[in-house]
């Protein structure tokens, strides 16, 4: 089955060079199965494993699939933000290497934008271990809090936007907070969205780049945000 719309993936990648050559092969089989027009846009971050060789190379084998070296770590947010405005399609979805979501999530979603602005996803269940689904909980209160995002998932990995709402948009943040901001700038707009329950699928396979200390650099993140939108709001 394939559908009218068209679609971009974007795919941040830092030191994963066992998972590049697999799991583009799945997001490029998906996309051929299922969107006459698509392209994998790979946001290459000075990978240091040889990930940025092997990218190259899956690019020059599949020809929908197409790379940007960043050329240094600069944090998550940053290639997101330069994967929204290079991307060149209808619709835009987020994934990395690891797949934390089935992709068939994108086919259960795309009916609901004949009714709505985009689309966001809550965790079906969460296979993670505590202290991960206590600091997700815990973030995920203080974001709405802070922000009045309505959403119950911030984090979640599934998120699929018609490419105007995120091309220009003037992201700030270059690390993980940077969901937690398209979705507060999109709510700001006054846009409508429905939320899908997926499963998320646990990493087993490659090693997260996630380090020790990412959870106190979104909360500081998260606590320059909402300073400076006060600030704003008051001026």
């Amino acid at each position: 089955m394939e559908t009218r719309h068209s679609l971009s993936v974007i795919v941040p990648v830092y030191n994963e060079v066992e998972l590049v050559r697999p799991s583009t092969a799945v997001i490029d089989d998906f996309c051929r199965t299922h969107f006459a027009d698509y392209e994998v846009l790979i946001i290459e971050s000075g990978s240091t494993d040889g990930t940025g060789s092997v990218c190259d190379d899956v690019a020059r084998e599949r020809p929908r699939v197409r790379v940007i070296h960043e050329g240094a770590r600069n944090g998550f947010g940053s290639a997101v933000r330069l994967g929204y405005r290079a991307a060149t399609k209808d619709l835009v979805l987020l994934t990395t290497f690891d797949l934390p979501f089935p992709l068939d999530a994108t086919l259960v979603a795309l009916p609901h934008l004949a009714s709505c602005d985009y689309v966001v996803s809550r965790r079906a269940s969460d296979p993670r271990q505590w202290p991960r689904r206590v600091q997700s909980w815990v973030y995920n209160r203080l974001v709405r809090a802070a922000l009045g995002l309505r959403v119950r998932h911030v984090n979640s990995g599934f998120k699929l936007f018609p490419r105007h709402l995120v091309a220009d948009m003037p992201i700030e943040s270059n690390g993980w907070f940077v969901d937690a901001e398209v979705l507060f700038r999109l709510q700001r707009q006054g846009l409508t969205y429905a939320e899908i329950p997926v499963e998320l699928v646990d990493r087993s396979r490659g090693r997260s780049s996630i380090g020790r200390l990412a959870f106190v650099k979104v909360l500081g993140e998260l606590v320059r945000f909402a300073y400076r939108l006060r600030r704003s709001e008051r001026t």
